[in-house]
This record gives C-alpha cells, sequence and structure tokens, in this order.
C-alpha cells in the first residue's frame, strides 16, 4: 500500500507541474486540458493518497 500511496504523490506533482506549465503558457494540452481539470486531478489524488495512508495505519 505505500509504493501505491507513493505512486500517487508523484502523480500528482506532475499532473501539477503540467497544470502550472499550461497556466504560466495560457495554452491547453491536446484534447482540451487545461490547468484547472489539472489541479482537479492533483487533489484527486492527494486525497486518495492521504485516504489510503489512514487506511493503513488501523
Amino acid at each position: 500500500m505505500k509504493k501505491l500511496v507513493n505512486a500517487l504523490i508523484i502523480v500528482a506533482a506532475i499532473s501539477f507541474l503540467l497544470g502550472l506549465v499550461s497556466r504560466v503558457t495560457l495554452v491547453p494540452f491536446p484534447r482540451g486540458l487545461v490547468a484547472r481539470s489539472f489541479a482537479q486531478f492533483t487533489n484527486t489524488c492527494l486525497f486518495f493518497a492521504i485516504a489510503l495512508m489512514l487506511l493503513a495505519k488501523k
């Protein structure tokens, strides 16, 4: 479970960086992915990672 949490955190960091690039350049990625989409996906990954960490502590 620890590996999954680490993977989710890494994916969230990459998504955050892609969203930051999209926001700074003001150019959406292909298929209409804009900075807001990346931010929402980052939040989802981090919330899921937190939930898994809390579940693992039981």
